[in-house]
C-alpha cells in the first residue's frame, strides 16, 4: 500500500467571505466542487471563474503525481562503477 500523495500536498485557497487563505490538500480541492473554510466556515464554490487557474494547476499535479507513483522505480544495491568495488 501507497501514500497517496495527494491527500497530503496542501494547496492555498483563498476564502471569498474573510479574505483569507487555507490550506486543503490537493485531492480535496480536485475532488470538490466547494469547500468550507476553515475560519468563517463560509462555502468556496471553486467553480466560480477565479479558481480556474488553481483548479487547473492542482489537476495538472496530481495527473503528474499519479503517474509517477504508477511507475516503478528500482534501486539496485549492486553498482556496476568501478569506483564501488571492493578491493
Amino acid at each position: 500500500m501507497g501514500l497517496d500523495t495527494g491527500t497530503v500536498f496542501k494547496r492555498s485557497v483563498l476564502c471569498p467571505h474573510c479574505n483569507e487563505d487555507y490550506l486543503f490538500t490537493l485531492r480535496a480541492i480536485a475532488d470538490n466542487p466547494e469547500l468550507k473554510c476553515h475560519g468563517c466556515g463560509g462555502s468556496i464554490r471553486l467553480g466560480d471563474s477565479v479558481y480556474k487557474p488553481l483548479l487547473s494547476e492542482v489537476r495538472n499535479t496530481l495527473e503528474a503525481v499519479d503517474t509517477a507513483q504508477l511507475t516503478p522505480t528500482f534501486v539496485s544495491v549492486h553498482s556496476s562503477s568501478p569506483s564501488n568495488s571492493l578491493p
